[in-house]
């Protein structure tokens, strides 16, 4: 509202700024109370008594729905109000205010009826809403802080759009790692398409060679216009891109490829070209918690049972005597001695040095 009254002190004196106000109510408590009224809220702060301090939102209600929600707080009462077609209107026209209930007229609430006020009331609405997105407005600015749309248009500028599904918490650090992303070789390259795909990727320099040109076949003369050798041109500025894959991933195989291949052709140097984009499976792994063998605790208990047929056998008496039993020795004769006879065959293993008479290959007894 005050904004409104300032707008009102820039009329031309032509027009009337007079608020042509009426009394909307009269608002007592039962206790101390005091009020205002400031941008479209109502806020009362009341002491003892059976009710509570409160705070309204003036847009939500008509004049008319305003007396009849305060006349049922508990302590509240409403002591007189406006004419019918006076609370027909929207609670927002009551004027920016304070007061005590202890006072004279403290009680008095009044809202305004001038044209005037009512076409420059949204209109400082719609002011006060645009001074508070000032300093978002400076926020946009950056992408440190730009946000939706803004993000995106600050995006466009170097050439990065969102992906699809993107937050802004990973777009805006990304704008700004592109830009200063190193680039161009393969190194660079490999870096890259590792961070955005979190797969293992290698890229290698290659140089090709073209055709022997010219041959020495008749097609080109000898006329000095080229040189007769025939060495092969390399050619080089290509490379080579062999890069993961999630098999266990959501990304389809062609468009995770589309992916690579349009990271690679933004950070590419002018004049170099991909010769081959290859595939391999990515690393899988599983981890799992090792099974723990604790003390397990085995509770039986066995019923035992055995049926056993009574015996019906007699009981076996052994009869038996022993007969005599004799033995007689003959006593040892340990004078008798046998005459031992050793034979000696002549094999060389005795020599004959007299010490063994030599009588057909055997000696006598000894």
């Amino acid at each position: 509202m005050k904004l409104t009254q300032k707008l009102l002190g820039l009329l031309h004196r032509v027009f009337d700024p007079d608020p042509e106000r009426f009394l909307a109510l009269r608002l007592s408590y039962a206790g101390s109370m005091t009020w205002a009224v400031s941008n479209a809220v109502l806020t009362t702060t009341v002491t003892g008594g059976p009710g509570q301090s409160l705070t309204i939102d003036l847009t939500a209600y008509t004049l008319r729905q305003l007396v009849n929600y305060l006349s049922e707080q508990p302590g509240y009462d409403v002591l007189s109000a406006g004419n019918a077609e006076q609370l027909s209107l929207g609670a927002r026209v009551l004027i920016d205010a304070t007061g005590d209930i202890a006072n004279s007229n403290g009680d008095h609430l009044y809202g305004y009826t001038s044209l005037a006020w009512a076409f420059l009331e949204p209109a400082a609405v719609e002011l006060r809403a645009a001074r508070k997105q000032i300093p978002e407005a400076i926020k946009q600015l950056s992408i440190g802080t730009a946000s939706d749309d803004w993000l995106d248009e600050l995006g466009s500028y170097y050439g990065v759009g969102r992906f699809q599904g993107e937050s802004d918490g990973s777009y805006g650090p990304r704008i700004i790692a592109e830009v200063v992303r190193p680039r161009s070789n393969n190194v660079a390259i490999e870096a890259a398409i590792s961070y955005y795909t979190g797969q293992k990727t290698t890229v290698t320099d290659v140089v090709v060679y073209g055709d022997i040109f010219p041959k020495y076949n008749g097609a080109v003369t000898r006329n000095s216009a080229y040189n007769y050798q025939s060495t092969a041109q390399p050619r080089y500025g290509l490379f080579d891109v062999e890069y993961g894959y999630d098999l266990l991933g959501d990304d389809n195989p062609t468009d995770f490829a589309g992916m690579v291949e349009a990271i690679i052709d933004k950070l590419r140097a002018a004049g170099t070209h991909l010769r081959a984009l290859s595939l391999k499976s990515g690393a899988i792994t599983d981890t799992f918690t090792e099974p723990v063998d604790g003390a397990m605790t085995i509770v039986a208990s066995p019923i035992l049972e055995d049926l056993l047929t009574a015996p019906t056998e007699n009981e076996v008496e052994l009869v038996s005597s022993l007969a005599a039993m004799a033995d007689s020795l003959e006593a040892p004769n340990d004078d008798t001695t046998g005459t031992i006879v050793y034979s000696y065959r002549y094999n060389s293993v005795r020599t004959r040095n007299g010490a063994i008479n030599y009588m057909g290959g055997q000696t006598g007894p000894l």
